[in-house]
C-alpha cells in the first residue's frame, strides 16, 4: 500500500508531463502515449466518482457546473482535433497507391 495521496499521483503525473520536451517522433510519440495514459486514469477516476451518488451529493451545483463547461470544452475541442486528424489520414489512404516496381 502506498502512501501517496491521488493529488500526489496528479501532481507528480503532471510535473512529468511538463517536463517531456521530445527531440524525434518517436519522442513524441511517446509524449502522445504519456499524455493519453494520464488523461485516461483521470477520467476513468472521473467516471468512478460521477457513478456514485454519494460522492456526487458532495458537490454544489457551480463546482458541478464548472466541471461540465471544462470537460465539454474540452471533449469538443478534442474531438475536432480528432475529427481533423482522422480526416486526413481518410483523404491519403483514398489517394492512389503508387507502385516503384513493376
Amino acid at each position: 500500500m502506498t502512501d501517496r495521496s491521488w493529488g500526489d499521483m496528479i501532481r507528480e503525473r503532471k510535473k512529468s508531463l511538463e517536463n517531456l520536451a521530445p527531440k524525434d517522433r518517436l519522442g513524441y510519440v511517446e509524449g502522445c502515449i504519456q499524455s493519453l495514459l494520464a488523461l485516461n486514469q483521470s477520467i476513468n477516476g472521473w467516471m468512478q466518482w460521477l457513478s456514485n451518488p454519494m460522492k456526487m451529493g458532495k458537490f454544489e451545483e457551480e463546482e458541478l457546473k464548472l466541471f461540465f463547461d471544462k470537460l465539454k470544452q474540452f471533449a469538443l475541442d478534442f474531438l475536432e482535433f480528432d475529427r481533423d486528424v482522422t480526416e486526413k489520414d481518410e483523404k491519403e489512404r483514398a489517394k492512389p497507391k503508387v507502385e516503384h516496381f513493376k
